[in-house]
């Protein structure tokens, strides 16, 4: 007997809609592309509770007659290629003719559909792939197709199905691709026959991205255009100082097909790389134009990742029209008359401001010998590389118990980044805003473990808008938030009020800060009931609450963060692991002068 045998059909159609359709938001992306394709100006997606029980997806296109209804439920059926030529040349978003029979293969599939020209519309019923079905009915031009008990016949596959919001929410954050990719099509999302989104059609993509993000700073964009013969990007990208803790936000489209695709993420990045803080990036979307011969979107059945033909040349020009977006924004906002430009301060003047050292009264004299010293000070080749804090082979500074951080000698600040203080050693130089981050990562922690964090319940409630995907996390994280300090309530599908928020974020912007821990814990920090997820919370709470980097500190505020240092089982690092503190040993110093 051979051991090699021809599968049945039937296990081989599952098989294929195994890698075709894994969730309800599959389904929908599916029959989403099948609408738009077929020309439609009007797309509704219904979905019951829980999603994979129902999900409906109405649209107004061209509809299909009775034998093409029949034929499409076959696999490899397809009106968009017939030839080779065609596979290298594709201009719909369906083309492998796998859509409509894997989900016919997985679930009870409903199909109405009708053509302009019919006086009725065809009904066909399928379970499992079988054909159970074909009558004639009444019914509106286009097609409908109702999907009920998605995985029927797979329960092992429905297992691994997350929880009814986080499934919607994957629903909604598909069908928001789709809506920002074709502006001119009025798109629908209900869930349980309530309406939750409607983005009606739109003139312009800026008037499409005023509706999908409202909460987004969306005004404050900048518009990016660029051409590099026939490759063009267009779009528009976040200013520097609005950033997101994901790349959640960063909607991509090549040739108006939603991908997601790591050559184009990076090449945005590089265009923000020292513009934003590390671990932050920006909210944009751009739309990616080139010869359809230059890319290739059969790589993945989900046909949401693409090669390209020469991708250096298009990473090139997306960083480039990113940067000069990035610069003609930059140069609008902080553009000033020529004579404010033209003007010249003293040298002196100069100096004090590059150092940026803030000094105590009475210390005018050694101020001026620090300034004066600048001038003569040796070239930076001649610095010997010995003395750098990489010479030391790694091991980490270590201070003596006396005298403390409260114990040392506060000389200045520097850059209004960095304290200089004196030790009986050397020059202990300390980051700020990690030492402060430090400081209230650890108060936050004990807290913590005691109880919650104290909260201020706002006179006035806030609420909050958020996208699907988010919502669906938050609802599962909100005993978590609780401890943080956030009482926050479900106010609909993407709605939540906020009620009270931590003490300690009064003096930031609460709403901003709660946005972005819901956005770092959507983006897979971990379960929401896990200590690990409230550990990295707990740390971009820390960050956003501490004195950041280029304030002026008073020198009472400095000893004061110093005192905080003193008792820290961990003082070496700020949460995140960068070093908090640096030592410049008199030995090194007199090396550098020549005195050792």
């Amino acid at each position: 007997m051979a051991t090699i045998r021809i599968m049945p059909e039937t296990l081989a159609n599952k098989i294929a809609a195994g890698e075709v359709v894994d969730r309800p938001a599959s389904v929908v992306k599916e029959l989403v592309e099948n609408a738009i394709d077929a020309g439609a100006t009007q797309i509704t997606v219904e979905a019951g509770t829980p999603v994979y029980r129902s999900i409906r997806v109405v649209d107004n296109g061209t509809g299909m007659s009775e034998d093409d209804a029949l034929l499409c439920l076959e696999r490899h059926a397809t009106s968009k290629i017939f030839t080779e030529v065609d596979l290298g040349a594709i201009r719909t978003l369906g083309f492998r003719g796998e859509a409509l029979p894997s989900i016919a293969a997985v679930s009870r599939l409903e199909l109405r559909t009708r053509t302009r020209e019919a006086t009725a519309g065809i009904r066909l019923v399928v379970a499992g792939g079988v054909v159970r079905e074909v009558s004639e009915c009444g019914c509106s031009p286009g097609t409908q197709v109702w999907v009920r008990d998605l995985f029927y016949n797979q329960p092992a596959r429905r297992k691994f199905l997350k929880a009814e919001r986080t499934e919607f929410g994957h629903v909604g954050d598909t069908l928001l691709r789709y809506a920002l990719a074709r502006s001119e099509i009025h798109f629908s999302l209900r869930l349980a026959s309530q309406q939750t989104q409607e983005w009606p059609a739109a003139a312009s993509l800026k008037e499409r991205l005023a509706q999908c993000f409202k909460t987004h700073g969306f005004p404050s964009w900048l518009p990016v255009s660029s051409r590099n013969g026939d490759l063009r990007v267009a779009g528009f990208l976040s200013p520097p100082e609005l950033h997101r803790a994901t790349m959640q936000t960063l909607f991509l489209f090549v040739n108006g097909r939603p991908v997601r695709d790591r050559l184009l993420n990076l090449a945005v990045i590089e265009a923000y790389r020292t513009l934003l803080p590390r671990g932050r990036f920006p909210l944009g979307i751009l739309f990616v134009e080139l010869p359809v011969e230059r890319v290739d979107v059969n790589v993945h059945p989900s046909k949401a990742e693409v090669r390209f033909q020469d991708g250096r040349e298009l990473f090139e020009t997306v960083t480039r029209a990113a940067r000069d977006a990035l610069t003609t924004g930059e140069r609008r906002r902080w553009e000033r008359p020529l004579a404010a430009a033209q003007e010249r301060r003293a040298p002196v003047e100069e100096i004090q401001e590059r150092l940026a050292i803030s000094w105590g009264e009475g210390r005018q004299a050694e101020r001026d010998a620090v300034l004066s010293a600048v001038f003569s000070a040796p070239a930076a080749d001649t610095v010997d590389k010995s003395a750098t804090p990489e010479a030391g082979g790694g091991k980490d500074p270590v201070i003596s118990a006396e005298p403390g951080f409260g114990d040392l000698t506060i000389i200045g600040q520097l850059l209004n980044t960095y304290l200089l203080c004196e030790a009986p050693d050397g020059l202990i130089i300390i980051d700020q805003h990690a030492a402060h981050e430090r400081v209230l990562f650890e108060a936050f922690l004990a807290e913590m473990t005691s109880a919650s964090l104290p909260r201020q319940e706002l006179m006035l409630p806030e609420t909050l808008e958020l996208s699907a995907a988010e919502s669906a996390w938050l609802v599962e994280a909100l005993p978590r938030f609780a401890l943080l300090g956030f009482v926050v309530e479900p106010f609909g599908p993407t709605t939540f009020v906020v009620r009270a928020v931590p003490a300690s974020a009064l003096r930031d912007e609460p709403l901003a800060l709660l946005r972005d821990l819901v956005a770092e814990g959507c983006a897979g920090v971990g379960q929401p009931g896990t200590d690990t997820m409230m550990e990295r919370l707990l740390q971009l709470l820390a960050c956003r609450l501490s004195i950041k980097a280029g304030k002026r500190l008073k020198v009472e505020e400095m000893r004061s963060l110093l005192r905080h240092l003193d008792g820290l089982d961990r003082s070496s690092t700020c949460p995140h692991g960068r070093p908090l503190w640096w030592k410049l040993t008199i030995r090194e110093l007199e090396r550098f002068f020549g005195r050792a």
